[in-house]
């Protein structure tokens, strides 16, 4: 953290000398009535500095455990350098004694953001190369070699530089003790978490399993805690909720209350206008795209252009989807011969050699072009530009009470589901990540996913 707050420190004032040499040195179209002397100026940058640092570290730009993703850093960066150059505005109303041009200002507020956001950029990818070469890695322990635990061992594996290293399970399922999942062993038991805490060195332990009762999920966290070990916890479902419960009570008796979901009432109506203003642009900006493959569906196959599926959407109410045809005609007619070839578990019928899509279909696919006319369906209010996937009748027909939940609101062209795997994702893991959207939804949490979204597409990760 030292290191950080130095590095921001001459940045800070490297992008405050740059803006005042830029508006008095080569801005002199601007005709200034005073030009300050230039030792005054440095003068005046100790107390910007201060000021600057101080607001950082009360958003908690230095508390390295907050930020999950560099997007979220970089967006607590930028509110941060803003909240500065705000503070310093206001001051110069305040204050008349000190003297500052607000042009100076304006081009440090930009060139701030163009280097604090570069060096972290840059710290990142160097972090991500340390942790491929195999150092700096943290020594992780996975409690519950479930479903959950087995995929979370996957994606550390197939990512090193998430910067984990994978010691074992530990489960207290007796006929699971001694065998390997995705490459980790189960090492025994959970009594023994102390014992395996000390002899591997472990630096974290995930707690990745509902079925582990509470009173011995609080012992494992005391333990984590007196040994300095950091511990995480994936949510259940009831966890999942945490965010809308309120404490209340009863004649004394305690109380919790489930508020509703955030996205109703005026989110929702600010989620509604989003989508319509962003899709009607996109439609217009993506036209001639939507043009040249709809001639080039029409050409290289029978059929028609765009295929209509009905699908479920807000509160369980049928719609119909466009899409891209990928598929020869009558393609569903098929699916009673090719459910059992189905490679996802749960209710999802999906097939990576799937007989029934075209060659362009195929490549459509891979790449989601076929799906670019659901901007029709977000404009129309069927669906919404982030969301849950939109599934079908007959899956819909196979939930379970608490996989209805996810019927709450409007399905989206893209999603927690689409950037967390796509069909490598078991449908009960999907599930979990679309209430958690629900539950957590922000303007700020859709633009993740969005910007999320861009890189799974052009690598066609998951897609088929």
């Amino acid at each position: 953290m030292i290191v950080k707050v130095f590095l921001d420190a001459v940045l800070i004032n490297i992008s405050f000398i740059l803006a005042y040499y830029f508006r008095f040195k080569v801005a002199l179209f601007l005709s200034p009535s005073s030009i300050p002397i230039f030792e005054r100026f440095i003068n005046i940058l100790i107390f910007l500095t201060i000021l600057w640092l101080a607001v950082f570290k009360l958003l908690g730009l230095y508390e390295e455990k907050k930020f999950t993703a560099l997007i979220d850093e970089l967006a607590m960066l930028v509110w941060g350098i803003t909240l500065s150059s705000l503070i310093l505005l206001g001051m110069l109303f305040l204050y008349r004694e000190l003297w500052f041009s607000r042009l100076v200002i304006a081009n440090a507020w930009l060139i701030a953001m163009l280097l604090l956001g570069a060096v972290r950029l840059i710290a990142f990818y160097l972090r991500r190369i340390y942790y491929i070469s195999g150092r700096g890695q943290r020594n992780t322990l996975i409690l519950g070699a479930g479903e959950m635990g087995q995929t979370l061992v996957l994606k550390m594996l197939q990512d090193k530089g998430l910067g984990y290293k994978v010691i074992g399970f530990l489960d207290d399922d007796p006929t699971k003790i001694g065998r390997s999942y995705n490459g980790a062993e189960v090492l025994g038991n959970l009594q023994q978490i102390k014992d395996v805490i000390r002899r591997e060195n472990i630096d974290e332990v995930i707690i990745a399993s509902v079925h582990i009762p509470a009173e011995k999920s609080l012992d494992i966290i005391t333990e984590c805690e007196r040994y300095e070990v950091e511990f995480k916890i994936v949510p259940g479902i009831l966890e999942l909720i945490a965010s809308r419960v309120d404490a209340d009570e009863l004649a004394g008796v305690p109380l919790l209350t489930v508020t509703e979901i955030r996205l109703k009432g005026m989110n929702a109506l600010v989620k509604r206008t989003a989508d319509m203003i962003l899709s009607a642009l996109g439609i217009i900006i993506i036209s001639p795209i939507l043009l040249v493959f709809a001639a080039l569906v029409k050409i290289t196959s029978s059929g028609p252009v765009f295929f209509i599926q009905e699908r479920v959407g807000l509160d369980g109410q049928n719609f119909p989807m466009f899409k891209f045809r990928s598929m020869i005609k009558d393609a569903d007619e098929l699916i009673p011969k090719l459910e059992a070839l189905s490679e996802v578990e749960g209710h999802l019928f999906k097939m990576k050699d799937d007989p029934r899509i075209t060659p362009l279909g195929k490549f459509m696919r891979r790449y989601s072009i076929d799906e670019l006319p659901q901007l029709l369906n977000v404009f129309f209010g069927h669906m919404s530009l982030v969301g849950p996937r939109p599934p079908l009748p007959r899956e819909v027909a196979k939930y379970s009470s608490w996989h209805r939940k996810r019927l709450r609101v409007r399905p989206g062209i893209t999603g927690p589901w689409q950037v967390s795997g796509r069909s490598h994702l078991p449908f009960e893991d999907m599930v979990r990540l679309d209430i958690y959207y629900i539950e957590n939804w922000s303007l700020w949490l859709d633009f993740k996913i969005f910007l999320r979204t861009i890189p799974v597409v052009f690598t066609g990760s998951g897609a088929y």
